[in-house]
């Protein structure tokens, strides 16, 4: 336990900027057998917020701290990428059809974009002048409407060079 204790120690002292000192094996492959999911992964993130709190350490720098982490998360738990990777057919309708169409995802997309205008956290993304909002929320309903099955208008390959300047990390996805 003291080997791993340590190895951890080097590896989180790496990844929230520290030098890079950590010589141990892969941590896709430490955790490959382990079958973790988000649920693991947000109780270790709370973990570390708590134990950080305890310590008086200020809220903007554990929050800092969270979205140190936040990059592993998909490497870690082996994620497929890509829009359609979770589009699964059930009983023959793909999740947008079960959703009820492009104009119920419109109001998904309309009722999350009210709350990330008021989620602090996510805020400074959204806020816009009313005609790049109204773009923005067309591309959104475009990349949902795909990811769940339907008719994809949206080319994925322009997502990452459209965000790749906003440091978006899982922490603010999860947010929004």
């Amino acid at each position: 336990i003291s080997q791993i204790r340590e190895g951890l120690k080097l590896y989180f002292t790496e990844l929230l900027g520290g030098p890079k000192i950590y010589k141990g094996r892969d941590l896709v492959d430490i955790h490959m057998a382990l079958n973790l999911t988000d649920y693991h992964f947000d109780c270790f993130l709370n973990d570390t917020e708590r134990a950080l709190a305890g310590l008086g350490i200020p809220d903007d720098t554990i929050d800092e701290v969270v979205v140190s982490f936040e990059p592993v998360r998909s490497s870690l738990l082996n994620r497929t990428r890509g829009l359609g990777a979770s589009a699964a057919l059930r009983n023959g309708q793909a999740l947008v059809e079960r959703l009820g169409g492009e104009m119920n995802v419109e109001a998904i997309v309309e009722t999350m974009y009210s709350g990330c205008l008021d989620d602090p956290r996510v805020r400074y993304f959204f806020e816009q002048a009313r005609e790049k909002m109204a773009r923005t929320k067309r591309l959104m309903v475009a990349v949902m409407v795909g990811a769940f099955g339907g008719a994809s208008t949206y080319d994925e390959r322009n997502m990452r060079p459209k965000h790749y300047n906003m440091n978006v990390t899982d922490y603010h996805f999860d947010a929004v």
